[in-house]
Formats: structure tokens, sequence, C-alpha cells
């Protein structure tokens, strides 16, 4: 049995997949408006209904258990879940303005900064003062989430982003090591691909999402995409020279024909080429290691880097990740049910049952946890040549460019446009592209998140 076997197993059940998203749209509650408790009221508490959304009404065992334990001890509370597929921590911006928003909710590390900006969501510090677990909260998590001293976001789970890379396909082409600058990237990418083979060397986004990946090599290049100021407005920063080399590099990737010749390919495709060994190295999230494993990819061959350095000699990425907020627009009794359900969830004897229950069914990805006093690895094993990696990439992570959600579609355009047309002018193109931000976007966006 190969080693790999040993510490995941490969996962088929869709429901446990289902489980580990639930939490998104509101952690897993299975009941559907369940009826008030014989004992609510009891103690001075009078009765609250919580609302949750949930992306699926598949739970299994452990969900339907941990939710009884909540209201085992919390009988004042009833549970309304309403599933939401799609994307709930995006519906719940316009939800809170149409007032159907649930009381609390998982959004992630990217919709924070609006989420803030326009006030849905309530501050945690009357909350967090009084938790006896908020001294284990990693402060440097906390922190991103921290403005003019009123704390939003209570962090759940961290996935940094790495770089991923088919160690076969390597051994394969005489590659001894993983790449550490973009040059060598690109001069093992050419050793990789095989046309015949339908392999190709080096992936990135390049039909959706693209600002996604393409912050990072503007980062790495030593620039950035975006300038927040002192008073939350922010300028745009397009044409800095960053972003030209990253452009070029991605120009580069694209005349020695290394990227997939099909680049109409969206996200999932990517992982499934790389889960199948049709893509030999791309961005890739530490939580993906579970998506890859579900496709059928022997984790023997998944090897894990930080992100090779660009220009600027430095390596950098983001650390993505969700955590929890709390519907500024519910009543006080409903934020403070929403706070018991939340500080119950992260509490460090929930956390725990939570990923030994994963361990057991091998469902465990190398996540960081924002809690100082337990790690994933208390839980199950990952590859020995890992953990450096996973222990160095907090010194080297940052959270995605700021406004993002707002000026990413821009950034989107550009750099389909330089990967679509070899003849394009990085600058032109990106020159354009803030022109048409600043004219569309900007002034609503800086609008919204000015300091009074």
């Amino acid at each position: 049995m190969r080693s790999s076997k040993r510490w995941m197993s490969l996962f088929t059940c869709s429901t446990l997949v289902l489980s580990l998203l639930a939490g998104c749209g509101g952690g897993g509650g299975g009941t559907q408006g369940n009826p008030p408790a014989a004992d609510a009221g009891k103690d001075g508490h009078e009765p609250v209904e919580l609302t949750l959304w949930v992306t699926s009404r598949n739970t299994d065992e452990f969900d339907t258990e941990r939710e009884k334990r909540f209201l085992e001890e919390h009988p004042w509370i009833t549970i309304n879940t309403v599933v939401k597929e799609g994307d709930p921590g995006n519906e719940f911006y316009q939800a809170v303005a149409a007032g159907t928003a649930p009381d609390c909710i998982r959004g992630s590390f990217t919709m924070m900064d609006k989420y803030i900006s326009s006030g849905i969501v309530a501050p945690l510090n009357k909350y967090l003062d009084k938790w006896d677990e908020t001294r284990y909260m990693d402060k440097a998590y906390m922190d991103m989430f921290t403005r003019d001293g009123d704390i939003y976001g209570l962090p759940h789970e961290v996935t940094p982003m790495l770089f991923g890379y088919n160690k076969a396909l390597f051994e394969k082409a005489g590659i001894d090591h993983a790449p550490t600058t973009w040059d060598e990237a690109l001069e093992d990418a050419k050793k990789l691909s095989d046309p015949n083979g339908q392999i190709a060397g080096y992936a990135t986004l390049t039909a959706e999402w693209t600002e996604w990946f393409f912050q990072y090599y503007v980062w790495q290049a030593g620039g950035d995409l975006t300038r927040e100021n002192e008073d939350g407005t922010a300028e745009l920063t397009f044409t800095d020279p960053a972003v030209i080399e990253a452009a070029k590099y991605y120009q580069k990737l694209a005349a020695a024909k290394v990227l997939p010749s099909d680049r109409t390919l969206k996200f999932g495709d990517l992982l499934d080429n790389f889960s199948q060994g049709k893509i030999a190295m791309m961005p890739f999230a530490v939580d993906w290691v579970v998506d890859v494993a579900n496709k059928g990819m022997d984790l023997d061959d998944l090897g894990l880097c930080l992100p090779p350095a660009g220009p600027s000699g430095k390596t950098a990425t983001a650390i993505a990740g969700d955590c929890w907020v709390i519907n500024a627009k519910s009543s006080e009794a409903k934020q403070d049910a929403a706070w018991e359900y939340i500080s119950f969830l992260l509490g460090k004897d929930e956390r725990a049952k939570y990923y030994e229950n994963l361990a057991s069914k091998g469902a465990i990805a190398p996540i960081t946890l924002p809690r100082t006093d337990i790690s994933i690895t208390d839980f199950t094993e990952f590859p020995e040549e890992w953990k450096p990696v996973l222990s160095s990439v907090g010194e080297v992570g940052r959270l995605e460019f700021y406004g993002k959600a707002d000026f990413g579609s821009y950034v989107d355009r550009a750099v389909q446009k330089i990967l679509s047309d070899p003849n394009a002018d990085p600058a032109k193109e990106f020159g354009d592209a803030q022109a048409l931000a600043e004219k569309e976007a900007l002034n609503a966006f800086n609008e919204a998140n000015k300091k009074a």
C-alpha cells in the first residue's frame, strides 16, 4: 500500500463533500424550522429562532449530532434552516438589503471588505471580550478583519494558495526539484509539455476569474493592482511596472506553448486535468487536495511548494479562507443567538470533534486552523515534505488585493486580452482597463468605503 493511502483515502462519498461545503452557508444544520423546545425561556432567556443558510439538505450523522448538542445546550434557541444553493456568501450581501438574509453566515475572506464597509455585519467585540476562548484565536488572522478596533469576523479555516506539481511527470522529464523562480518554472514547463500526450507543462486561469491567479504574479514581481489609502479609499495601480512584468510572463508562457491549448478551460477543468496528469504544475490551494483525490489522483504524485519567485526575488501568495459574521440588521436577540451558535462551532471541543470525524473518513486537507491551541496535524498525518511548506506560508501570504470584488472583472478582461492576442501590448491593455474601472467603479467604491 502506498503511503498516501495511509493518511488519506480516495474520497467518493458525495454526502461528505457536501457536509464540508455546508458550513459556507451556515454550518450544516439539519432541521427545517425546529419546534420550540419545551424548556425554552428558562434561565432568563426568551425563545428565539435562528435562521441559517446551508448549501444542501444532505448531512451526515455528525452534522445531526452536532446540531442536537447545540440545541440541548441552548434550549431557548430553535433553528430555521434555509437551503441556499450557489454562493451564499455573495448572495448574503443582497439579502441583507432585502431583509431575507440569515442571522449569521460563513463568508469568504474576499467578501469581508465589502461586508464591513457596507455596514451589514456586526462588531463582535462585546462577545469576544467575554468568551474564554478568545485568547486562543490567532491574532494575525483576527487583525485581518479589525477596523478601528472593531472585530467583524471570526476566522473559521485558512486555506493558503501554494503551487502544485505532478511529481511523476517531473520524474519522467528528469526534473528533480520544484521550480523556485519564474524562469525555472518556464524552462521546466517546456520539458514537461507533451502535445502528443496532451500534457500541458503549466496552467493558470485563462477563461474566467483570471485576476484570481494573476494577482499572485503581480505580488511576486513586487507590486499590486490597487493601493488602499488610510481613509479606506482605493487607488488603481493597473499600470504598475510589476503588473506589466506579470503580464509579460503570461505572454512568455503562451508563446512557449506550455499552457493548455484550450483557453476556454475554466477552474473546474483545470482541476480535472491536473488530477488526470494532463497539467504538470499550477497555482494550487491546499483544500484542493481533497478535490484531486476525489477525482482519482494518487496523492503520492502530488507535490506542494511555495510559488516560484518573480523578478522581485521573493515569493508571495494569498491566504484565503472564510470566517463567521453576524447580520448587523438582525435583532439583538438573534445576534446573541448567532454568537452562541458561532462560538459553539468554533470552540475547541467542537473543532476537535469535527476534524476527528473528517479524519475517520479520510477527508482532511492540509488547511491552517486560526487557533493557537490546536493544529490540523493533531488529527491526521501529511507527507513530511509538505510540512515545511505549510509552516512557512504564513510568512509570504496576504489577503487578496484591496477591492478585488469590485475591480477584479476589469483585470480579468485585460488578462484574457493579452493571452488571446500575442500582439497585445500589456501597458495599453491594463491602461485601458484602469481607465474603464476608474470611470465605472472607482467613485462608487470610494464613496462606500471612505471612513467618516
